[in-house]
């Protein structure tokens, strides 16, 4: 019922080489840790942004008709979070490719001293998954730079709405005849210290 087993190692040489072979895939799984805690913080950075976007939208909502130009920041907040939103969506895919890339290649590195050390027919085994890690590795990836992509579109139309709301509050200012004066700004200067 249970297969013949012949274990391989014999000697210091053989088990020395089985522990090389092991350790091969721990490369692969340090670069998921890289990702993994780069992906980690990217993604930290997005939930506090779109925390703070809805702050910024409630207290939007609730302030009076006095606040220049509320409408049109309110619909630029709506469309931020949605791009955000999005954002965020990718980052999750990715540290879950990133985590079955680390699983993978551990699972890798088990299996190589299974086979090695034993005498079974799957040696196959450890050369799939480590392809398979490599193509969780891959993919996510590829959503990362996705999202950096992203990330910068989102940069640029923040940008562009800024330039639009600053050219708007010109032109309100020249129709209505205020002239904005540009005053110099006083920065407090350290205090004198005494001579010793």
């Amino acid at each position: 019922m249970w297969p013949e087993l012949h274990f391989n190692i014999k000697d210091l040489g053989a088990a020395l080489s089985v522990l090389t072979a092991m350790i091969t895939p721990a490369l692969l799984m340090s670069a998921c840790g890289t990702f993994i805690l780069s992906t980690s913080n990217r993604l930290a950075r997005i939930v506090d942004r779109v925390r703070y976007l809805s702050e910024h939208l409630e207290l939007l909502a609730r302030a009076n008709t006095e606040v220049q130009l509320r409408e049109e920041r309110i619909l630029r907040g709506r469309e931020e979070i949605k791009m955000q939103s999005k954002r965020l969506s990718l980052v999750q895919q990715a540290l879950t490719f990133l985590y079955l890339a680390a699983v993978t290649f551990v699972c890798c590195s088990v299996s190589i001293g299974l086979t090695a050390s034993v005498s079974l027919r799957y040696y196959w085994v450890p050369v799939a998954l480590g392809i398979l890690g490599a193509v969780f590795l891959l993919c996510a990836s590829i959503i990362l730079l996705i999202e950096a992509r992203k990330a910068v579109r989102d940069l640029h139309e923040e940008t562009e709405f800024h330039r639009r709301v600053t050219r708007q509050f010109v032109g309100l200012n020249s129709a209505a005849g205020h002239t904005s004066a540009v005053t110099e700004v006083q920065v407090p200067h350290p205090p004198a210290r005494s001579a010793r």
